[in-house]
């Protein structure tokens, strides 16, 4: 997988075979109300024209199933597995007791996936009836049996299932099994929600969330090192520092150079850049670098507008303006919010005498940022030029107003900066008294020698607070937090062997703890004070 084509969804888009999904759909007035009661993602949540990741668990948060939700109009329909979904239907239909809800498949014509810019281009709005949006193999697109990804070019089976691997979606059968707990896949981060209400096996995930986090999910390993064909260790358990069962490899992808293992971690080796050395249990034996899924994810809606945007006025610099436009319609396909891309179209469209259109756009631009004065100034000149005198001077003074709440605002903020200076400070003395008050009664308690140290370390004085964080640890051995602190300290101080050995020591202690949080924090500083360490 080039990093070219990986670049070609980003501006363009591309499509592949779908086979072996289907959809069910789900109507009746309490459908919402019902499925949001059982499947694990915010169902009342979902937006007309949405979808989402979801998964249907039992109440020990055991898989029974996992697709997309998508919400239209007049009914739900899930995009399931075609080996989960028959035995999901029959599960969620023996739920039914006395709502007004009716499950049925859908029968369609081959499916087909298409990805990237131009395929979120033509979602378009409203949704249609054979086609269903989805986010998934690291980026964004569209299910459809419709034919609506004609002239896409295709993507090769072995980038599409890259894409999946490092994107962390799971197959049916494989990485997401009947009757396995939801954290061995990675579920557990893209279909369950933290704030929906009571779900079927909801408390089984709230356990987990609130104790040490599950015993294995799922991780990626670069390989780094050895002769290892990923073909031969799939399926294979491995050992690392004599656990013989530290993991268990699943599948693998060959992305942007690099070969990774999809693998079943146990949980004191998933810390984001830890080296390890893996030997399977038929022999083979190879290094990895440790990395967290998903490795790659749809790129955030402003950035992706970014991107395409500047791709824009690239092409329009290089008198290709109808690429540019395409671009910028791309844009805000992806991102509704980009006022760039509707200031750059509205005046390429204004340089064509299009002037309808190029007022429209600067009206949307008007909704995304009512302060604009690009906006007010093009609407003076389109509508000067259509010989709309009234509403072009209205549109002037609308730009003068504009750029003076600009001005104003930018006043505002700088004497909120200033006063939330001032404010930092004296919570800062605030607390440092508290800590000291603290210590005067017992010199040695952790916690107010770790709030003085991390207070410490905030003013610069690093000396200082090496010696608090320091006390804090013989206190408590085992204070993650504080040894991600005195490691910070020994890094201001210039004392960087110091703190590579504290990261070293307070990684192992994060991750047998479960702070995986606190563990991948120091695993990042010391990637950036050594080389690789090694496990």
């Amino acid at each position: 997988m080039s990093p070219s084509a990986s670049d070609r969804l980003l501006l363009e888009a591309a499509a592949a075979p779908f086979p072996g999904w289907s959809v069910i759909a789900v109507e009746g007035r309490h459908r919402e109300r019902f499925l949001h009661t059982q499947l694990s993602s915010d169902v009342r949540g979902l937006a007309v024209g949405a979808s989402q990741p979801t998964a249907l668990l039992d109440r020990s948060a055991r898989l029974r199933a996992f697709g997309f939700l998508l919400k239209r109009e007049q009914r739900l329909e899930l995009l399931m597995p075609e080996a989960a979904a028959a035995s999901a239907r029959a599960a969620l239909e023996a739920s039914v007791i006395a709502d007004d809800v009716a499950l049925h498949p859908l029968q369609t014509p081959p499916m087909r996936l298409a990805l990237g810019a131009e395929a979120v281009r033509r979602i378009g709005d409203p949704l249609r009836d054979d086609l269903f949006p989805v986010d998934g193999w690291g980026s964004r697109g569209f299910v459809s049996w419709g034919g609506h990804d004609r002239g896409l070019p295709e993507i090769e089976p072995e980038e599409l299932e890259s894409r999946r691997v490092v994107s962390g979606l799971p197959r049916w059968g494989v990485e997401a099994l009947a009757g396995r707990p939801v954290h061995e896949s990675l579920l557990a981060v893209l279909a369950l929600s933290a704030t929906k209400g009571c779900y079927l096996g909801q408390e089984t995930v709230a356990k987990v969330a609130s104790g040490r986090g599950a015993a294995r999910t799922p991780m990626l390993l670069e390989v780094a090192g050895g002769d290892v064909d990923p073909q031969r260790v799939v399926g294979r358990r491995f050992a690392v520092n004599g656990n013989d069962r530290a993991g268990e490899v699943r599948s693998w992808a060959a992305w942007e150079g690099a070969l990774y293992l999809e693998a079943l971690l146990v949980r004191e080796l998933r810390v984001d850049g830890l080296r390890i050395r893996c030997r399977s249990d038929d022999g083979a034996a190879w290094e990895a670098v440790v990395r967290a899924l998903p490795l790659l994810e749809a790129p955030a809606p402003e950035a992706w507008a970014d991107r395409l945007h500047g791709a824009a006025v690239a092409a329009f610099a290089a008198d290709r303006e109808e690429e540019a436009v395409v671009l910028l319609e791309r844009a805000l396909a992806v991102c509704t919010r980009h006022a760039d891309a509707y200031e750059s179209l509205g005046v390429i469209y204004g340089r064509h005498h299009r002037y309808e259109e190029a007022i429209g756009l600067m009206e949307r631009l008007l909704e995304v940022d009512p302060d604009s004065v690009m906006a007010h100034t093009n609407l003076s000149l389109y509508h000067n030029r259509l010989g709309r005198i009234e509403d072009a001077e209205r549109e002037a003074a609308e730009a003068l107003r504009a750029k003076l709440r600009r001005e104003q605002g930018a006043r505002e903020r700088e004497e909120a900066e200033r006063r939330r200076t001032t404010t930092a400070a004296d919570d800062r003395a605030r607390r440092a008294d508290m800590f000291r008050r603290v210590l005067e009664i017992d010199a040695g308690d952790a916690l107010g020698n770790f709030g003085l140290g991390e207070l410490l370390i905030e003013e610069g004085r690093f000396g200082d607070a090496v010696a608090h964080l320091e006390r804090a640890l013989e206190a408590d051995p085992r204070y993650s937090a504080a040894f991600f602190a005195l490691g910070r300290a020994h890094e201001g101080a210039g004392e960087f062997e110091a703190a590579a050995r504290t990261y070293r020591e307070g990684i192992a202690v994060a991750a047998a703890r479960g702070d995986l949080s606190t563990a991948n924090r120091m695993q990042e500083r010391l990637a950036a004070l050594t080389s690789p360490i090694d496990a």
